[in-house]
């Protein structure tokens, strides 16, 4: 039996874990956050609710696709049977076609915890800080001060300036981490009582701050009140990565209301989150996940494959294979 820690549980760290064979492995799962998910994660303010990183799952490859399915009939998850339309200066216009699109049901985060259960243990609220390399096996510490392991193996499942602060400059794997960029995305919650956009229920936006919207209560399994997803451009994000959050909220708002037509927004509930690291900048140099064999020591993510969710299983799927090629389950 084999020592596997995973730094991240978002998408790319669960699919990792996904496709590692538990008769083989012992698995322990590390995560800052509350739970896992990463850019599949939801959020809950009074008694509104909106998926407030990735709006849908999509696929472009068959085993994704298949995946989909297995999480459809899992009850994981459901179709959206939406048609994003573009909103440009011109106003809005029709865009149809024949995408598949999965969400997560009741939320996102259902496919996330389901998959975090088959870990052996999950950290959560443990943020990993320094790596040691002690007997051929690793020893991790959090900001704590608890010191975990030693683990055999070590699959670091973070965005990849995360990634390259825990890596001693050394590792051949550090500059390959620090050199992928990664862009920001302000992301604005919202719930109202006013109808917008009646027949609209998602939209590109290519137009001022925004690039999409979506109305969260029109996926399935959601509640019925009138609650949008707001998302900013990542050249508008990188504008504005340290704007007062009242102002960029103000902002947000107010392009909302213009692309919309909204006289009146009537708010109930609203939250504002800066997503650091939302998308790679560019198309990912590295086709596949990274690996230093020598150290037992994997980097995964969506920044190694495509920038996607897609990306990301796939990445995690395929450094669970090089792990068991390489021997070290």
């Amino acid at each position: 039996m084999q020592h596997i820690a995973i730094i991240g549980a978002g998408l790319a760290g669960l699919s990792t874990l996904q496709h590692l064979d538990p008769a083989d492995c012992h698995v322990t799962l590390f995560d800052k956050s509350r739970g896992p998910g990463g850019r599949l994660s939801s959020k809950k303010v009074g008694d509104s609710s909106w998926d407030m990183g990735a709006q849908y799952l999509r696929a472009h490859s068959d085993a994704f696709a298949a995946q989909l399915d297995t999480w459809q009939q899992d009850g994981l998850a459901d179709l959206w049977p939406v048609t994003p339309a573009v909103i440009d200066d011109k106003g809005v216009t029709a865009s149809p076609d024949d995408t598949r699109r999965y969400v997560g049901t009741p939320r996102m985060t259902a496919i996330s915890r389901a998959m975090s259960q088959k870990a052996n243990a999950f950290h959560t609220q443990t943020r990993i800080v320094n790596l040691r390399r002690q007997n051929d096996q690793w020893l991790l510490k959090c900001d704590a001060g608890q010191e975990y392991g030693p683990f055999d193996t070590l699959v670091i499942a973070v965005p990849p300036q995360q990634a390259a602060d825990l890596l001693p400059e050394a590792s051949p794997l550090h500059q390959a981490a620090a050199n992928q960029t990664m862009d920001p995305s302000w992301t604005l919650l919202l719930s109202c009582e006013e109808t917008l956009l009646p027949g609209t229920d998602a939209a590109y936006v290519h137009t001022g701050p925004l690039r999409w919207i979506a109305r969260n209560n029109a996926k399935p399994g959601r509640a019925t009140e009138q609650a949008w997803v707001i998302q900013a451009s990542a050249e508008w994000s990188n504008q504005h990565l340290e704007t007062p959050r009242n102002d960029v909220q103000q902002a947000l708002i107010d392009a909302f209301r213009q692309i919309t037509g909204a006289d009146t927004l009537t708010l109930k509930n609203v939250w504002l989150h800066r997503w650091l690291y939302a998308l790679p900048g560019e198309t990912p140099a590295q086709q596949g996940p990274l690996q230093d064999p020598e150290q037992a020591l994997f980097l995964c993510g969506d920044w190694t494959h495509r920038g996607s969710a897609e990306g990301a299983w796939l990445s995690g799927r395929d450094t669970a294979q090089q792990i068991i090629e390489k021997g070290t389950v």
